[in-house]
């Protein structure tokens, strides 16, 4: 399985992309689209399932009824069958960290910041990450945000990667938005990149994904309106506009 997971020095190159305003930039530039599909055929995959995701997504940024039917999740977890290689339950770990990543991130930046989009947002996240510990208990695998503290991360480079993104979505509103960008760019990549053969998580992840999709559109739009040219940090331009076209 590839992922890319966004390391905290990285960020610090990527969120410099993003023009606010008259030009002033939130950090150094760095490049955008790194290593998301390069040369194995799974970009245009990516783009087959984001065009997909797209078109699943509601109005309230959930999926409508062919893809969100259960709130509670039963129809992944009715997939989850034996055992996973350590490669999956590894995953699986990764995966709730990043989710928790996501809504630590937005709860912590909403006390700062009166910015509606992070509250609605935050919740949907708080879903994301029980969906992931609830196929996380039906393998018998241990939840690593157990007991964890907001802004507390059992992998090191997630917490790096907190911290760093919190310090830059601290800065003003614009950087707290950009920085929802960069997150939901991320679990974007991460979640089209993993490719287990466990249908169980491969149907969690691709729900996880659409979720994600609408989230990268909501930030990208209220930006728009502020006046702010959003540019990919960690998709590809193409990726992007596939994105917004579908919402």
């Amino acid at each position: 399985m590839r992922t890319t997971r966004m390391t905290a020095a990285a960020v610090a190159g990527a969120i410099g992309l993003v023009t606010i305003g008259a030009g002033a930039a939130l950090a150094a530039p760095g490049a955008g689209g790194h290593g998301f599909g390069a040369g194995d055929g799974s970009g245009d995959r990516t783009m087959d399932r984001l065009h997909d995701a797209g078109r699943d997504r509601d109005r309230d940024g959930e999926c409508d009824g062919s893809m969100m039917r259960d709130r509670d999740g039963s129809a992944v977890l009715d997939l989850a069958d034996g055992e996973l290689s350590d490669a999956d339950a590894a995953s699986l770990a990764y995966m709730v960290q990043e989710e928790k990543l996501a809504h630590d991130l937005y709860v912590t930046l909403g006390e700062t910041h009166d910015l509606r989009i992070l509250d609605r947002i935050a919740l949907a996240e708080v879903r994301h990450a029980d969906a992931v510990r609830a196929l996380l208990e039906a393998y018998g695998l241990e939840d690593p945000t157990l007991g964890l503290e907001v802004g507390e991360f059992a992998d090191d480079d997630l917490q790096q990667l907190y911290d760093s993104l919190l310090a830059q979505g601290l800065k003003s509103e614009e950087a707290a938005l950009t920085v929802g960008g960069i997150v939901e760019e991320t679990d974007i990549a991460d979640l089209s990149a993993a490719d287990t053969g466990e249908a169980s998580i491969d149907a969690l992840y691709y729900r996880l994904e659409t979720g994600s999709t609408h989230h990268l559109v909501a930030f990208v739009k209220v930006l728009d309106a502020r006046g702010v040219d959003y540019e990919t940090q960690v998709l590809t331009d193409a990726q992007l506009a596939a994105i917004v076209d579908g919402s």
